[in-house]
């Protein structure tokens, strides 16, 4: 009996030591853990080139904004284009996973404005230029293909899936934007990991988290990203399958592009201080794709000077820049330039629709731009919503290309905000903080 009992114990710790998470992940379910984001112009960022000046960054910051504003006003029109969308952009936060068994790290965007988790996997018949690893289903003893009697699959857009049930494989075809990027491939599950913030590196496993193999990938896409993890609102988005195990919550804290540190995301609990001073908390709305986070928006002031609206705005980590309606915008530009005194320059170094005014005539001081929300006050603190190219300030906040156009909250507006999801109670909460710390 003690022989037995001392064999147990040596299980048990071997277990604890070399999988912890196997352990953690179930005694405290419901206790959250934080992993580590970083901004892929991050000096924190695996891809990190020093060698690029500030204005070569904004410059593909800008263009990859316009290139995700592009898709999501594709995704959010009636003409059949499925409503989980591709990010073929390279301005993402990105984060490492872990998929499979034996674990396979992998590096992938973290993009809110999306429902469906897909990696590239090897053996694809049709493959875009990875700098990463890549996924071998056949080299995980715990992947499994999805039958098409499932209801993750039942979940896809049924438009773009191809189950034929004489092979009993949920197989799916997406194309996205203008038709020119299509991704294709076999839904399966695996297990997930993650290495939490603990300081111990230990980590969070989940089993059968269902997520898209992509066989065929077509168009432009991000050679330093394996693929995309959908923190989307919809049935098949990974805050929806770790449900209960997070409590349908999750809130991530963006520390700035050229920051030292890294970002972080959290699943499940509450932020240290989320209710604190400044905290705002609205609901969320509800458009045509159940996907997207999107906020009412009641108007934006700066000073004594205001616009009065009833739009909504869609929440969006995957797009740099914020995007409002053209009238919108325009009357947001007089503000600005009454605040700044000055107007902005026409050959500024990033072209449109950028604002920048140059620092070299006036001596400006950027305002705080406020945006009124259903529930509160959302205070865009200058030092976020303005950066500096060369000698000129620039305005983080664009004009969409045509009125209707989706308005988006993009990550530039983010930073050093605590930005808290509940799924249950379809709200969002907004926590000033330094997300650098």
């Amino acid at each position: 009996m003690s022989i037995l009992l001392l064999y147990f114990l040596t299980i048990l710790t071997y277990v604890y030591l070399h999988h912890p998470w196997l352990i953690e992940a179930k005694t405290h379910p419901n206790d959250g853990f934080s992993i580590n984001i970083f901004h892929r112009y991050s000096p924190k960022s695996p891809f990190y080139n020093s060698s690029m000046s500030p204005k070569e960054v904004y410059h593909r910051l800008v263009l990859s904004s316009a290139s995700r504003h592009r898709q999501i006003k594709w995704q959010q029109s009636n003409i059949g284009v499925v409503n989980t969308n591709l990010i073929p952009n390279d301005g993402d936060y990105l984060m490492q996973i872990s998929v499979g068994t034996p674990p396979v790290q992998l590096v992938a965007a973290v993009v809110t404005g999306t429902d469906l988790t897909w990696f590239q996997c090897r053996r694809c018949a049709l493959c875009y230029q990875q700098n990463t690893t890549n996924f071998d289903p056949e080299s995980s003893r715990t992947y499994m293909n999805l039958p098409c009697d499932t209801g993750h699959c039942s979940n896809l857009d049924k438009t773009h899936l191809n189950c034929y049930q004489n092979e009993n494989l949920c197989r799916y075809w997406y194309t996205y934007g203008n038709a020119t990027t299509v991704t294709g491939g076999v839904m399966g599950t695996d297990t997930f990991s993650f290495t939490s913030m603990n300081g111990y590196d230990q980590c969070a496993a989940f089993p059968s988290i269902a997520f898209g193999c992509g066989y065929q990938q077509a168009g432009v896409f991000d050679t330093d990203s394996a693929g995309v993890v959908g923190l989307g609102s919809g049935p098949v988005s990974l805050v929806s399958q770790l449900g209960p195990s997070i409590s349908y919550k999750f809130s991530y804290c963006l520390a700035c592009a050229d920051s030292q540190s890294a970002s972080r995301l959290r699943f499940g609990g509450v932020p240290e201080d989320a209710s604190g001073n400044g905290c705002v908390t609205t609901a969320l709305v509800t458009r045509d794709s159940s996907t997207l986070y999107n906020l009412e928006l009641m108007g934006i002031s700066i000073g004594q000077m205001s616009l009065n609206m009833d739009r909504k705005i869609m929440i969006d980590t995957g797009t740099t820049l914020t995007y409002l309606d053209p009238s919108i915008f325009n009357n947001l530009e007089v503000m600005v330039n009454g605040v700044i005194g000055a107007m902005p320059v026409s050959d500024n170094p990033l072209a449109e629709p950028v604002l920048c005014y140059d620092t070299n005539t006036e001596f400006l001081t950027p305002p705080d731009i406020v945006f009124h929300l259903n529930g509160g006050d959302l205070v865009l603190k200058a030092n976020n919503i303005f950066f500096v190219v060369d000698n000129y300030l620039c305005l983080g906040i664009v004009k969409s290309p045509t009125d209707g156009d989706p308005m988006v909250l993009g990550n530039m507006a983010q930073v050093n905000l605590e930005v808290g999801f509940d799924l249950l109670s379809k709200t969002v909460s907004f926590s000033p903080r330094d997300c650098s710390q």
